[in-house]
């Protein structure tokens, strides 16, 4: 609960003068946290940290209103990175950062449950600073009061960020599921999770068809959900996007399952549902709808910057590319990668079609991928083999999109995207574990990634 504004004025002059308890926040009290608070706030208050990762102090100022700031000194030099959390009241808070009395930047502070780290404004030199941030945009409806809680402060250093890092992308492995012999699946996740550290292995994903057709027994659900065992023991976060062959559209042999009801069908992934979701994934934080996994999002952290996955399901839904743009809209700081299973063909062309689907990939260009400053990357299935092409958003920003499909008889194919924040880069590749194969003809790298920090 808030502290009354009337009431919520008062100077922390030191943090064992100022310590948190669970329901409210006392004065010259004993500090109950590991380490002391490192802030002194002024019209805020020091409270029991919510958010996640817990800091070091187990403890976050909170800051209510415009005459709220918190003060602290750091050492070093570099960018300022601030870990904190908020309250969204009709919008998320936005805090300036002042370093020894000149104002360096501001931050919005999107999430109200992970403290994450925004860097603001640009690198001061080296020595101790006096660091002030202050919330700046307050408001308070009735249902709701928009507020910020401050976790830390620090300097970021050259060497405090591993800048480089890789993902992967899984094929179309429907040719893999047939029969409980076939190794190469399996062969392929095994192979990711003993490279994982050589890599910097981040996040897994699929652009669809992960199994050809549904049987009584699900016997090729099984084998796919047997595959993927070595990425979840591993901790290894992952998603799938579902492709035609993941629903009930496709019966056996690949044909249509009922003809006169295949527009249905491609919604029904009831199994597929069954032996993946999102508890399984790792890193889920939405869905479109409650127990399906077809419209999820996953976020994670590497290179300095967050990232989140968004799968989508194949020609998507109106609806689903709506609730698409808010959770995007929502997520700016966050780079997206989007990935559904028809997208680009063969020839790097947007595909037009929106089959027995509801909507085209061009309009899902039209109305997601190039509307938001921050999607980097589109991954795409179910057709050709390999090709790429880059588009620019209506931000001016850089879209990067990867097909790779094979419906291999013989190997096992990973697309290997391995991302450098520093250098602005991307390298990309693929490679077949199963025989040590390099399909060195799609190897590609790219400079300009513009990163969103």
């Amino acid at each position: 609960m808030r502290i009354r504004r009337s009431r919520s004025r008062f100077v922390a002059t030191a943090a064992a003068l100022m310590v948190a308890v669970a329901g409210g926040t006392i004065t010259g009290g004993t500090a109950s946290a590991a380490e002391p608070s490192q802030f002194t706030v002024v019209d805020g208050a020091i409270r029991t940290a919510t958010g996640t990762p817990v800091p070091a102090s187990g403890t976050h100022a909170s800051l209510w209103g415009n005459s709220s700031y918190a003060t602290t000194s750091i050492s070093g030099s570099g960018r300022v990175l601030i870990g904190a959390i908020g309250d969204n009241c009709q919008g998320w808070p936005t805090v300036r950062v002042t370093v020894d009395g000149v104002a360096v930047g501001q931050t919005t502070i999107v999430s109200a449950t992970s403290y994450g780290t925004y860097p603001v404004g640009t690198a001061v030199g080296g020595g101790q600073h006096t660091v002030r941030i202050q919330l700046i945009n307050d408001f308070r409806a009735a249902p709701c009061d928009r507020n910020v809680h401050i976790a830390y402060a620090r300097m970021e250093t050259a060497s405090a960020t591993d800048t480089k890092f890789s993902f992967a992308v899984l094929p179309d492995t429907q040719q893999e599921v047939l029969n409980s012999s076939d190794t190469r699946f399996r062969n392929r996740t095994n192979w990711l999770v003993q490279n994982r550290s050589a890599l910097d292995l981040r996040y897994v994903t699929h652009s669809g068809d992960v199994v050809n057709w549904d049987t009584p027994d699900h016997s090729q659900y099984a084998v796919a959900r047997d595959a993927m065992r070595p990425i979840e023991t591993a901790g290894l976060p992952y998603s799938l996007a579902i492709g035609n062959h993941d629903t009930q559209a496709t019966g056996e042999g690949g044909s249509a399952r009922d003809p006169a009801r295949t527009r249905e069908l491609v919604r029904d992934t009831t199994v597929f549902n069954r032996y993946f979701t999102a508890s399984q994934y790792g890193t889920v934080k939405g869905q479109f709808e409650s127990g399906k996994v077809d419209n999820s999002y996953s976020t994670f952290e590497a290179g300095g910057v967050q990232w989140m996955v968004l799968t989508l399901e194949l020609w998507p839904r109106v609806e689903a590319v709506n609730w698409a743009r808010s959770v995007v809209a929502a997520h700016p700081r966050h780079n997206v990668i989007v990935v559904t299973h028809d997208y680009i063909d063969g020839g790097g062309n947007i595909e037009q079609s929106a089959s027995y689907g509801a909507t085209s990939p061009q309009y899902l260009f039209d109305n997601l991928i190039k509307q938001y400053a921050n999607i980097r990357f589109v991954f795409s299935g179910h057709v050709g083999i390999a090709a790429n092409r880059i588009d620019t958003g209506v931000n001016g920003n850089k879209i990067y999109t990867f097909l790779q499909t094979f419906h291999s008889n013989t190997t096992n194919p990973v697309r290997l995207v391995e991302v450098d924040t520093a250098a602005n880069s991307l390298r990309t590749w693929i490679y077949a574990p199963y025989n040590n194969q390099s399909f060195t003809e799609y190897d590609r790298s790219f400079t300009g990634l513009g990163v969103v920090r």
